[in-house]
């Protein structure tokens, strides 16, 4: 069967790449996935989406006037939506209320691929996760509107783009890195916390506002792994959820970006955990920080380099066969390695292999990378959230992310 043409998206025009792979139907080359309307086949195998979600949701032109619509500005594009530039008519023009948003509009339903009451479930539920959660390093969604046939996400406009577009100008110093990090680890805590997961976690996915606090952005393929769906609870805020509460477990199925996906994605053995996904993906975001892209193409047994990547870690763990990156111990030998071995510490590389452990229930959980006194230690520019406890009080950095050509003109704009 012939593939359909599909839209140009910024993984066909600026180099990056869409957030849904699948494998070929004949078992061969790992392909980009289905990307029109909200969702995909892919992101359907293993999404679980309430029948019915309890969301608010308003007209379009409520909140955006003729104008506005009309002169709006691109500012992003992917798979699944287009991120317009608008100006308010209804919201202040206070510091905490700006009146220029980013305004997500999704695709058209694609009427071959999915029937339009699942298109709108999957429009709701990204709408009632995203809404429910209020964290620094979080990107802040407010109203899911309609216009005619099209839905729309309200959201923050974070004026620095996306981390990916910052790594590309490649001026980001070794605090800088560590900062945005420690950012990006706060966020996911926060979500493992209330029993959601991203599952597409990449630099793209990171926007930075004139602050340089990191935001964390899209949950079209999140996953509520324990408790309640925000979209039955009327998009209210999820409370921390009971360590004892077992966890759903994901259904194998292809979803993320394919040099962030975990092992255990290109392995389809069984269910998986997301949170251990998320691990993965962060760390990989970690290392595109420090080196300027990704360690190997994909994390399975078809790339070279991930494959000597496994192979001293069998080795290490012929020595160390309950698997456990601990203190004082060696680490496996793709440590010496030319890129790892510019990582700044052994405090660092350890904990990068303990995020990078080829078995997820050996991985270290998002809450072990921030409890950790390695990223204790490194120094955050951004303060808000932060604990007040005199064990873990965080070192303040000078520093704002703001690329060298851009701070004057922000400036004068302050």
């Amino acid at each position: 069967m012939a593939s359909r043409p599909r839209r140009a998206s910024s993984a066909a025009t600026h180099g990056r790449r869409s957030s849904i792979y699948s494998r070929a139907a004949e078992g061969g080359d790992y392909l980009e996935g289905v990307d029109r309307g909200a969702g995909s086949k892919a992101r359907r195998l293993s999404v679980h989406l309430p029948d019915e979600l309890q969301v608010d949701e308003c007209k379009l032109e409520e909140h955006f006037n003729l104008i506005a619509r009309k002169t709006q500005k691109d500012i992003g594009e992917g798979g699944a939506a287009i991120v317009k530039l608008m100006k308010s008519k209804t919201a202040g023009n206070s510091e905490k209320h700006d009146k220029v948003f980013a305004v997500k509009e999704f695709r058209p339903r694609d009427p071959e691929e999915e029937e339009q009451r699942d298109y709108e479930r999957k429009i709701k539920s990204e709408y009632a996760i995203s809404k429910s959660l209020q964290h620094p390093n979080i990107v802040e969604t407010y109203h899911l509107c309609h216009s005619g046939e099209k839905w729309y996400h309200v959201m923050e406009y974070c004026e620095l783009g996306d981390l990916n577009d910052l790594i590309n100008r490649n001026y980001f110093s070794r605090e800088d890195r560590n900062c945005m990090f420690k950012q990006l680890v706060r966020g996911v805590d926060y979500l493992h916390q209330r029993g959601i997961a991203h599952r597409d976690l990449k630099s793209e996915n990171l926007l930075v506002d004139k602050n340089g606090c990191l935001k964390i952005a899209d949950f079209g393929t999140a996953e509520v792994f324990v408790g309640q769906h925000p979209g039955l609870r009327n998009c209210r805020r999820q409370s921390i959820i009971d360590p004892e509460e077992p966890i759903r477990l994901c259904e194998p199925g292809w979803v993320g970006s394919r040099p962030y996906m975990a092992p255990e994605i290109y392995q389809r053995k069984g269910d998986y955990d997301p949170r251990a996904v998320d691990v993965w993906s962060c760390a990989i975001v970690y290392l595109t920080l420090c080196f300027g892209g990704n360690p190997w193409d994909h994390a399975s047994p078809d790339c070279k380099n991930f494959n000597i990547y496994c192979d001293t870690w069998d080795q290490w763990l012929d020595k160390y066969p309950d698997g456990q990156i601990r203190n004082n111990r060696e680490l496996p030998a793709f440590v010496y390695t030319k890129q790892f071995m510019m990582l700044d510490d052994v405090g660092t590389k350890r904990m990068v292999f303990g995020m990078l452990h080829p078995d997820p229930n050996n991985r270290w959980t998002i809450h072990d990378v921030l409890d950790c006194k390695t990223v204790i230690e490194y120094a955050c520019c951004q303060q808000e959230g932060y604990s007040d406890d005199i064990k873990k009080r965080q070192k303040k950095a000078l520093h704002n992310h703001v690329p060298p050509k851009q701070k004057s003109h922000l400036k004068g704009k302050s």
